[in-house]
């Protein structure tokens, strides 16, 4: 008697424990509310509780729960510890609706699960819950009405602004196919490029002695460079105001070509040819003249242009397409 009482206290005891570890468990299921519209949307909270150890088999739902509630939305299971890590809670949210009234029941949804490192399987339920599906209250007694069409809407700036600016390109279009069409039906030139103006020889030989003597070439000892620049100036000028290819004749070449111009002065001929004779000695002799010289030079210089500026500049005729 005494070894059978000491099973039956062991197996009080085992009893007690898995029933202890049972209410450690708790498995839940909540609507958002208990009564709904038809084709609302519902929301239903499954919950899970229970030791950390726990491996749970999370229940999986049908699509459609009694053939008239249909889940719409299924939402990610949130895993939850507390602080001393014994205890987790496994949540998730589910959204579903109904298209027919009525009063509906969502059976126990069992959760399987064990409790590690016990292998054996367990398995919690949540209560039976009840939903009412309700329609909308119809006045039978008013008369049917026509279905309300759809709202005006203001049309924004916005969503003309693309029509505008499709107006304004079509219309400028239009604007140049007519100007390009008259145009040519009188011959005449769509385009006219207009040539930079020309800048008279004399003007411009002029600045560019001022941009000489500003440099003060001769005066830091660079008085080869002086004398080059100072004739280069004198044979283009000569070259643009009697047509006389000077950039590429020598200076007695270019003498003898002024000689037989009326239009040029001999005594301007003469001041330039004794010019042109020191800088050639300045550049291939290496003389050194002295400071009276150099700005004699200049002043000869800026004299035969001053003497010989009379046929006005050559202007172009526009360049037409």
């Amino acid at each position: 008697m005494r070894i059978l009482s000491k099973y039956i206290a062991v197996f009080v005891l085992i009893l007690l424990a898995r029933a202890g570890v049972a209410q450690d468990v708790n498995a839940t299921a909540k609507l958002d509310t208990s009564a709904m519209l038809i084709g609302d949307h519902v929301g239903l909270t499954l919950k899970y509780t229970g030791p950390a150890k726990s491996q749970v088999a999370w229940p999986f739902l049908p699509d459609t729960i009694l053939g008239h509630l249909t889940i719409i939305g299924r939402g990610k299971i949130d895993t939850v510890y507390t602080a001393d890590k014994q205890s987790v809670t496994l949540s998730q949210q589910l959204n579903f609706t109904s298209y027919d009234s009525g009063f509906y029941t969502i059976p126990p949804i069992p959760f399987r699960y064990r409790l590690m490192p016990d292998t054996s399987g367990r398995m919690a339920t949540t209560t039976m819950i009840l939903l009412a599906v309700h329609t909308l209250k119809v006045d039978t007694t008013l008369s049917i009405k026509p279905i309300i069409g759809p709202f005006g809407v203001p049309i924004t700036f916005r969503e003309m602004l693309p029509w505008i600016l499709l107006g304004l390109a079509v219309a400028a279009l239009v604007f140049a196919g007519v100007w390009f069409y008259r145009k040519r039906r009188n011959r005449q030139p769509v385009f006219v490029i207009r040539p930079k103006p020309v800048v008279p020889a004399h003007e411009r030989a002029m600045h560019e002695f001022e941009q000489l003597r500003v440099k003060k070439l001769w005066q830091n000892g660079k008085v080869k460079e002086y004398h080059s620049e100072l004739t280069d100036i004198l044979r283009r000028y000569i070259e643009e105001r009697y047509q006389v290819p000077a950039l590429e004749q020598t200076s007695s070449e270019i003498t003898a070509s002024l000689v037989q111009l009326p239009d040029c002065p001999r005594k301007m001929v003469e001041m330039l040819n004794r010019l042109l004779a020191l800088a050639d000695m300045v550049k291939f002799a290496k003389a050194q003249p002295v400071a009276t010289e150099n700005d004699q030079c200049l002043s000869d210089g800026i004299s035969f242009v001053r003497e010989t500026t009379g046929a006005p500049a050559v202007e172009n005729d526009e360049l037409r397409i």
